[in-house]
């Protein structure tokens, strides 16, 4: 084979891959089971591939989940509580046909990730580092003066900051506050 060839075939190889992407990323639906929703979250969308004749029954359960939109459809919207915790078999459905007829039910469970961080501060500019600890354990803190998941009063300054605590595509923030330290004026002799 030579050059003009292998390029060709590599060219087709590669557009080959890209549809085949793009049509599991189109066409494709997979959620992780459980799936994880942020404590008090709104308008979280879930959905089924829709089959235009059929209609679809909905439930929620659960986690203090309310369905807000979308019953009869193939896709709805739920709010959910703040109650962290796993919640199995949280979101069903059951389509049927234009018939009447009634498939199997599809069950999610849904954990409600209900995050939270320790008060930390006020300091002083030259306090000592203090870890931060977030709960459930596992997340990533950022923010000014945050190294390796601890605060740092001394690299963050004088001023007042908010910290980011976040796992699983939630967040919650904690306000820290740093203050000066006095200006003493030279010691003086009468």
């Amino acid at each position: 084979m030579n050059y003009k060839e292998n390029k060709q075939v590599l060219l087709t190889l590669f557009i080959t891959m890209i549809m085949m992407v793009t049509t599991i990323f189109t066409y494709g639906q997979t959620t992780i089971n459980p799936d994880t929703v942020c404590a008090n979250a709104v308008g979280e969308q879930y959905f089924v591939t829709n089959t235009p004749t059929s209609t679809y029954q909905w439930t929620v359960t659960g986690g203090g989940g309310t369905l807000q939109t979308g019953q009869g459809s193939n896709s709805i919207t739920v709010d959910w509580g703040g109650v962290s915790g796993l919640y199995p078999n949280a979101v069903e459905v059951i389509e049927s046909n234009a018939a009447g007829c009634p498939g199997t039910p599809v069950l999610i469970d849904v954990y409600v990730l209900d995050l939270s961080g320790n008060a930390i501060g006020p300091f002083c500019a030259g306090d000592p580092t203090t870890p931060l600890v977030g709960n459930p354990l596992g997340g990533t803190w950022s923010g000014t003066g945050v190294v390796a998941n601890a605060f740092q009063p001394s690299t963050a300054g004088v001023g007042n900051y908010v910290l980011t605590y976040s796992m699983a595509g939630c967040a919650i923030t904690i306000n820290v506050v740093v203050n000066n330290g006095p200006v003493t004026g030279p010691i003086q002799h009468y």
